[in-house]
C-alpha cells in the first residue's frame, strides 16, 4: 500500500509539473503568431519606394485591377496587396513580394484604367 501511495504522489507531481512547463510554453508563442514584423506593413509612399515606382504608378495599378475586377466581375491573378483606412492605403510587404511574382511572370501590363494580361 505504501508503495501505492508514493507512486501516485510522484505521478500527480509529474503530471502537475508538465502541466506547468506546457502552459508556460504555450504562453510564450501566442505572442508571435499576432504580433506583426516590423516594416510588414507599408503606406503608399514607402511602397512606390520599394518598387521603384511613382506614387501615381502605384495607384494606377491599384486602379487598373479594381475597374478589371469591376467590369469584367473577376480579376485572373493575384491582386495588389492593399487594404485602405478612410482614404488611406496601406500595402502588405510579403504580399507585396508575391504580387511581384506573379505580375512578372504573366508579364502583366497595367495601361491607365486597363491591365493588359
Amino acid at each position: 500500500m505504501r508503495f501505492n501511495s508514493l507512486s501516485i504522489i510522484i505521478s500527480a507531481l509529474i503530471l502537475g509539473v508538465s502541466i506547468i512547463a506546457g502552459c508556460m510554453i504555450i504562453a510564450n508563442h501566442e505572442g508571435q503568431t499576432t504580433e506583426q514584423a516590423p516594416g510588414e506593413i507599408l503606406n503608399i509612399e514607402q511602397a512606390a519606394a520599394y518598387l521603384d515606382l511613382s506614387e501615381k504608378q502605384v495607384n494606377l495599378i491599384i486602379n487598373a485591377e479594381q475597374s478589371k475586377l469591376q467590369n469584367s466581375g473577376s480579376f485572373s491573378g493575384k491582386m495588389f496587396p492593399y487594404f485602405k483606412v478612410g482614404s488611406d492605403i496601406f500595402i502588405s510587404k510579403s504580399g507585396l513580394a508575391d504580387w511581384i511574382n506573379e505580375a512578372a511572370s504573366a508579364r502583366r501590363e497595367y495601361v491607365v484604367g486597363d491591365v493588359m494580361q
